[in-house]
Formats: structure tokens, C-alpha cells, sequence
């Protein structure tokens, strides 16, 4: 996602998915994004080639747009995070709730409140230091390994030129 953010800041084509992304992901804009977002529910739904494919982007910018809220703020009310969803307070609450039942959030509605209130799901500076130690550790020993088998392919390659040239 960097990446297409990088190239989209230095093109000069526009579209309301390429606005879409450019709110969420750079400005942070979630009103915007808001707006954009139902733009490319038109776009979408009256293109083509994508038209069958609307529903599905709908929900993954839904679950993208939500994401992002989500990492900014702790207590979410329903009916602001319908707004952003471009979805009823209602539909809302059913998609977040299925989106627990999924085990695709870590998150409780207080229907009292009518908000959603994140789990913490943070991590301490020295369990992702440790995380990232593990990774490392893990990507230097495939490195070796892969180095080792590279090595040992040229020595088989250098033997087998010094045995043709031998032979002639």
C-alpha cells in the first residue's frame, strides 16, 4: 500500500478511487473519503468491465475505511461510523458485528452507549522488538541457506566446465 501511495502522490491522473485512497491514506480525511467513497460506488457501478466487482470493493473499502478509524480512535459511535461507511446506523452495527463473529476485529458494541469500543491490541516496544528480532533471525538463516545452495549450484557448474573442457 506505500507503494501505491508513493506513485499516486507523484501522478497526475485522478479518479475517485484514486481520491478515495489519497483521503484515507494520506490526509487522513475521513469526511472526504466519506464522499469519495460513494462517488466510486457510482463510478463502479456504472463501469463496464467493473460492475459485477462493485459490491466487493464496497466491502473491502468499507473494512479499509474502518481499519484506519479504528486505528486513530478507541470508542467509535455507531451511527458516526455508519456515516463513514456510507451505511444506517443499523447496517453498521450488523457488519460490525460480523465482522467480530468473523474474528476479523477485536471489538465489543456497548448497545447502551451505541459505540464500539476497540480491544488493545497493542503490542509493548519489547514484544515488537522481539517479533522483529525473530523475524530477522528467521530471514538471515533462509539467506544463508539460499546462499549455500547458490554456491554449491556454481561449484557443481565450475566442475562440469572444467570436465568438458578436459575432455576436448
Amino acid at each position: 500500500m506505500k507503494d501505491l501511495i508513493k506513485v499516486m502522490q507523484h501522478c497526475n491522473y485522478s479518479d475517485p478511487i484514486v481520491e478515495f485512497v489519497d483521503c484515507l491514506c494520506v490526509k487522513f480525511d475521513f469526511e472526504s473519503a466519506q464522499t469519495k467513497l460513494a462517488d466510486c460506488e457510482q463510478v463502479l457501478s456504472t463501469d463496464f468491465f467493473l460492475c459485477k466487482q462493485t459490491a466487493l470493493f464496497m466491502e473491502e473499502a468499507r473494512v479499509f475505511v474502518f481499519e484506519n478509524y479504528c486505528r486513530i480512535h478507541h470508542k467509535i459511535d455507531l451511527g458516526a461510523l455508519g456515516e463513514k461507511l456510507a451505511m444506517d446506523q443499523d447496517q453498521a452495527e450488523r457488519w460490525i458485528v460480523d465482522l467480530i463473529r468473523n474474528a476479523l476485529l477485536d471489538a465489543k458494541i456497548d448497545s447502551e452507549a451505541k459505540c464500539v469500543v476497540m480491544g488493545a491490541d497493542t503490542q509493548s516496544v519489547y514484544e515488537q522488538v522481539m517479533d522483529r528480532t525473530r523475524d530477522l533471525s528467521l530471514r538471515s538463516g533462509t539467506l544463508a541457506l539460499n546462499l549455500s545452495n547458490v554456491m554449491n549450484e556454481a561449484r557443481k557448474e565450475k566442475e562440469k566446465k572444467a570436465r568438458a573442457a578436459m575432455e576436448e
